[in-house]
């Protein structure tokens, strides 16, 4: 998105002092008509609820900054002076509208123009508690200035207070108006916003078929009948779109009430007014719906977009650790070539590299997913795989044993990230770095735990190997705690340590629910 100094760059140099002055006076042009439009619709009979003049005007020049520079104010007070020409006000009456227009756009625009260029494009879903407070203000001042200065030039004060239709009048006003022109996009993303095909389509049809209906039946509750629709068109198009759709609601809303298409014939002006200005705050709910919308597909687009630089960044970090895998066992191979003695040794170390090398793949984001997508994996052969590099070439150093149990895809890599860690820290400290140490793993499981025991006997595990702060204990506390939904305890004894894992049992299967994937599963775990 284009900054405000970004945007007036741009204008500068489309504006040449030739282009710049027809701008201007197209500015202030449309100015005097809207302003135009709003007089001749007021009468006694019926509330002049359209006053599109200052809201145009704030919108536009918070929209366009080159706007609001000095030709701009001045080509709309000259609007405004033709239009009160045209209608042939009094003097002192022409000096109270002057005082009131302006005063309002005045004090809006300071309001708007100091947010961040986000809010004022409404990109936020706080820009529109934003955009409320800053017409509401300006609508306050409509509501004092009005009363006071120009009292029942439109209206009839028996009926209904002059503040009070003041400030409902511009509020409606606004709110109808500059969310659609704030919201107004760049030339090149106009694309974006148009709803190319009929599943695009489909909110506006209903939208439009709901205010037939809800004219076809009448009454007060005939205004409730689009806004189920309107909500729906919150949720699918942009903010433009929606602000659009928003500004054809209070359209609706204003005809269908003022000149009779919804019978209201027994209701008086003040539960007219009442009922165009709660269909002008309705409005509100679908723009905080589509900026919030617009926000989270933003934030969605950019999660997708690290979740690919990330599978790529650890698709290139598995290429280049099997690449050194390869290149220690191509080394190994080269340094016993001429000594037919070392080969037996060789050969047992090419296994536990191989043995290290598969049980770091079950350790990589994505690669034990893609491997076991669709079916399920036994956690007992998960933990082997893990250890299969530690084994001794006699008696069995580790023993898995207990209840069998099954976890799916998206389980596997928290897992092997766990037993991974607890497994190397054996290897340094513990009963695998022990030529006579042993390692016991123990599955328990019930209705609702998974209860996993990791005992280590030792000679060496006189205390805490390692420390608790370390990365070990808070890669545990992650992957454990945070993710899995579990705890763990660890304890120490003279030549044993104990870690107590709890998982919730929802995690695990007893059974796989398909044993041909189970099958093809454990059959390729053999084989590595």
């Amino acid at each position: 998105m284009l900054s405000t100094g970004e945007v007036d760059t741009r204008v500068r140099k489309l504006l040449t002092p030739n282009r710049a002055w027809i701008l201007y006076l197209m500015f202030g042009a449309a100015y005097a008509a809207l302003f135009m439009l709003g007089v001749y619709t007021a009468n006694n009979a019926v509330l002049a609820l359209v006053w599109p003049a200052n809201a145009f005007m704030l919108g536009m020049l918070v929209r366009f900054p080159v706007l609001a520079r000095p030709p701009g104010w001045i080509a709309c007070l000259a609007g405004f002076a033709i239009a009160l020409e045209l209608i042939d006000y009094r003097f002192v009456v022409d000096a109270k509208l002057l005082v009131y227009n302006f005063g309002i756009v005045v004090i809006g625009y300071l309001l708007l123009s100091r947010l961040e260029r986000d809010d004022q494009r409404l990109e936020r879903p706080i820009s529109v508690f934003y955009l409320f407070t800053a017409v509401a203000a300006a609508s306050l001042f409509a509501g004092i200035a009005g009363s006071h200065l120009i009292g029942a030039l439109f209206s009839r004060v028996a009926e209904v207070s002059a503040f009070r239709y003041w400030f409902s009048v511009e509020l409606l006003n606004q709110l109808a108006f500059v969310p659609m022109i704030l919201a107004f996009p760049e030339d090149r993303h106009w694309a974006r916003e148009l709803p190319l095909t009929l599943h695009d389509q489909a909110p506006i049809i209903v939208l439009i078929f709901s205010a037939v209906a809800g004219t076809f039946f009448g009454g007060i509750a005939a205004l409730a009948f689009p806004i189920p629709a309107l909500l729906w068109c919150a949720i699918t198009y942009r903010v433009f779109l929606t602000a659009l759709l928003t500004f054809s609601f209070c359209a609706w809303a204003i005809i269908a009430t003022t000149l009779g298409f919804v019978d209201l014939s027994n209701f008086n002006q003040s539960l007219v007014l009442s009922i165009s200005m709660g269909g002008a705050l309705i409005t509100l709910g679908p723009l905080i719906i589509s900026t919030t919308t617009a926000t989270r597909n933003e934030v969605l687009e950019q999660l997708r977009y690290l979740a690919a630089e990330r599978e790529i960044v650890s698709n290139e970090l598995e290429h280049r650790i099997k690449n050194l895998f390869a290149l220690v066992n191509g080394l190994i191979t080269l340094s016993v070539r001429d000594d037919p003695e070392m080969r037996p040794l060789a050969n047992r170390l090419r296994n536990r590299l191989v043995a290290l090398q598969q049980a770091h793949s079950l350790v990589q984001t994505g690669r034990a997913s893609s491997d076991i997508m669709g079916g399920l994996a036994s956690l007992k052969r998960v933990i082997g795989i893990l250890l299969k590099p530690y084994e001794g070439s006699a008696a069995a150093r580790f023993v898995v044993e207990g209840d069998e149990a099954f976890v799916d895809s998206g389980i596997v890599t928290p897992l092997a990230l766990v037993f991974h860690e607890l497994a190397t820290n054996s290897s340094k400290y513990g009963a695998l770095s022990d030529p006579d140490g042993t390692l016991n793993v123990d599955l328990s499981r019930d209705t609702h735990e998974m209860h996993i025991k990791w005992t280590e006997t030792s000679s060496g595990l006189n205390g805490q190997a390692g420390s608790e702060a370390g990365f070990g204990s808070k890669l545990l506390d992650l992957t454990i705690k945070s993710q899995l939904q579990g705890h763990y305890t660890r304890k120490w004894t003279a030549g044993r340590m104990d870690i107590e894992i709890d998982l919730p049992g929802k995690l695990f299967r007893t059974i796989p629910e398909e044993p041909d994937d189970l099958s093809r599963e454990n059959q390729r775990l053999r084989h590595q």
